[in-house]
């Protein structure tokens, strides 16, 4: 039996202190012939199933997909995103096909992500110049079955510049890391030397394919997502695939067959024009005035007609605002596809007693559960702010959500401040772009953020730092948000206590049991073996207030008194070795070896007042879970040499 974890190193180095030969010196002879013969038991394969953690170009996110791929390149199963959203997949003859709901649509590039038209049904993604065919897993799947990944393990272990380096332990074997023109390949120390890794690097040409491009002045079509690296913060823009693989059965492969098949026949095209695009996903209310230009009798009457020119029936009414008098609410009941109604009344006259003659605007507004959601109040306060859901030009299907979002932003500040309704209007527009609106919805329908009024400030430094740390911080909120009915968070905002400001990553207080329980956490995005020591040393310092002030506050991050210390770090799926570690492979690693000494130092320092350590509590978040040390006195504790 073959079992692969796939890993990449971006740079195709070893880590720190990578031995150039490792594992006793393997001769390049002895290498290759040992990647041979893993070679030739995986392209046997009638397919595989795959596990895979998909980091897309700049880090901001990381889809886990769940495939299996037959030998002749067929493949389906499951893409999630990371908290909400999920769609169906299958490839077949390098065309993909994908079902999802509307969170998967609605977090996917600029031009998928309006269409959620495709909601709900088999749909062909179609090729288009300066789009990719999924930003989110932008891989040619089909170029992932046994005979590609068997190319790829040759390629690596035959090349004369591989470079060796030791593996403490990958799901619990003893192995050496091959790396090699951005591929890496981990090969257990112990015959049969079973391959226990792959890292691919889907942008080179071959054997695994990248599913994007673009055009060329001269019309050819190149690779959209990878340019050569020219430091480490560039090496990390490129994106990546890390996948576990297990032997795929006859049968299995077969129902794959089968499910590309389904899949292909029921499949339709996107939606090519934004005006269908419009129209195709819910109601879309339009208003029209029958009114005369000109009104010289008292008072002056006035007519609407109110259109739902989309593609699905919904309840809606309409409000006008005169000057003078109080807004007149007219219900339309519903309204199917392509129906109008007119509703009419009187009004006063405004020039009456001028002398002349006066121009007006009447605000009218359609209130209707598809635009607002259920409180009426939300969008009574958005017109009076001259605010509405389209601002931020999304689907119709996002629109509530976009229209509390909105209204929280802005609720608590003046009528007149036009500089909070910018702000909000400005975040959420670039949240829609990176696909982060289903994670902002799940925040706002909590009702659980403590600091609602940071939350604009803080979409927009996440999006503007291009930071995978602060994006990480977001979806963890909105994690706790959907997971954890009794936890309230206060994200990346000043916590008050006695008169004194802390602040943190994020803050959490829960209630179990009658107990509350309070937490300070500083999160950090791990992409390289490099930046590790570091990540923990910063995050040691933020939870103590030793770092200084950050942001447009001027506050230092500093947990609360009374609050637990926690470290929380991602490890990035090209932090090879380590992101599929399971705790007690971590613990081996981390805590009792050589090369990782700086990590424990940094992870065990005293506080600068010396009552106790900057960090109490661990959390490592990888591939195989989330791993907690609520007691770090063990790992902390000096007791072999680690000489490993």
């Amino acid at each position: 039996m073959v079992v692969l974890v796939a890993l990449f190193r971006p740079d195709g180095s070893g880590g720190p202190d990578a031995d150039s030969k490792g594992a006793g010196g393997q001769s390049p002879a002895a290498v290759a012939a040992k990647g041979a013969a893993a070679a030739k038991a995986l392209a046997a394969l009638p397919g595989v199933r795959l596990s895979a953690a998909y980091r897309s170009s700049g880090g901001e996110t990381e889809v886990r997909a769940d495939l299996t791929v037959t030998s002749d390149g067929e493949a389906s199963g499951t893409l999630r995103m990371p908290v909400t959203g999920r769609a169906a997949m299958a490839w077949s003859a390098d065309q993909l096909y994908l079902k999802g709901d509307d969170d998967f649509w609605a977090q996917q590039g600029p031009h998928y992500g309006k269409d959620l038209s495709s909601s709900s049904h088999w749909v062909a993604p179609v090729k288009r110049d300066g789009y990719y065919m999924l930003d989110s897993f932008g891989v040619n799947a089909g170029s992932l079955n046994p005979a590609s990944l068997a190319s790829l393990v040759r390629e690596v272990t035959s090349d004369p510049s591989v470079v060796q380096e030791d593996v403490e332990s990958v799901r619990g074997r003893k192995a050496t890391s091959y790396a090699a023109r951005d591929w890496t390949v981990v090969l257990a120390d112990a015959a049969p030397h079973t391959v226990l890794a792959i890292g691919i690097s889907p942008a080179r040409s071959s054997p695994v394919k990248s599913a994007s491009w673009r055009h060329t002045a001269g019309g050819r079509v190149l690779p959209a997502v990878h340019r050569m690296p020219s430091d480490d913060s560039d090496r990390y823009s490129n994106p990546y695939l890390n996948v576990i693989l297990h032997p795929a059965t006859g049968k299995e492969a077969k129902a794959v067959r089968v499910a590309a098949g389904e899949a292909k026949t029921a499949a339709v095209p996107p939606l090519t024009s934004a005006e269908k695009v419009k129209n195709a996903q819910g109601p879309v209310f339009t208003t029209s005035s029958d009114d005369a230009y000109l009104c010289t009798s008292k008072p002056c009457s006035y007519s609407y007609t109110v259109t739902n020119e989309g593609d699905e029936p919904a309840e809606a009414t309409l409000h006008v605002s005169f000057p003078g008098i109080p807004d007149r609410a007219h219900p339309l009941g519903v309204l199917a596809p392509g129906k109008s109604r007119t509703v009419s009344g009187t009004r006063p006259n405004a020039a009456a007693g001028t002398g002349s003659t006066v121009r007006h605007v009447d605000p009218v507004w359609v209130y209707s559960y598809a635009y607002y959601g259920p409180d009426p109040e939300v969008g009574r306060r958005l017109h009076a702010r001259n605010l509405k859901p389209d601002d931020v030009f999304v689907a119709t299907p996002l629109k509530p959500a976009v229209a509390k979002l909105l209204d929280l932003m802005t609720k608590n500040a003046a009528g007149d401040d036009t500089k909070a309704n910018e702000v909000a209007v400005a975040a959420l527009r670039s949240a829609d772009n990176r696909g982060q609106l289903p994670l902002l919805a799940a925040i706002a329908q909590s009702g659980r953020l403590s600091n609602i009024k940071d939350l604009a400030a803080n979409v927009i430094k996440a999006n503007k730092m291009d930071n995978p740390g602060d994006i990480r911080v977001l979806e963890q909120v909105a994690h706790l948000m959907v997971t954890d009915p009794n936890t309230e968070v206060t994200y990346d905002g000043a916590y008050e206590i006695n008169g004194e400001k802390y602040k943190a990553d994020y803050i959490t207080v829960s209630r179990k049991g009658g107990e509350e329980i309070k937490k300070a956490f500083q999160v950090k995005a791990a992409s390289s073996r490099r930046n590790l020591p570091d990540h923990v040393d910063k995050g040691g310092e933020q939870l103590n207030g030793e770092a200084g002030a950050s942001g447009s506050d001027g506050l230092a991050e500093n947990a609360p008194p009374g609050f637990r210390r926690v470290l929380q770090i991602y490890l990035e799926p090209n932090l090879t070795d380590l992101f599929h570690q399971s705790k007690a492979d971590l613990e081996s690693s981390l805590f009792e070896t050589r090369k990782w000494a700086k990590v424990r130092e940094n992870l065990c320092k005293q506080r600068a007042d010396k009552q106790g350590p900057r960090i109490e509590e661990l959390v490592i978040v990888n591939g195989a879970g989330n791993h907690v040390w609520a007691d770090l006195s063990k790992l902390c504790t000096p007791t072999a040499d680690h000489t490993r």
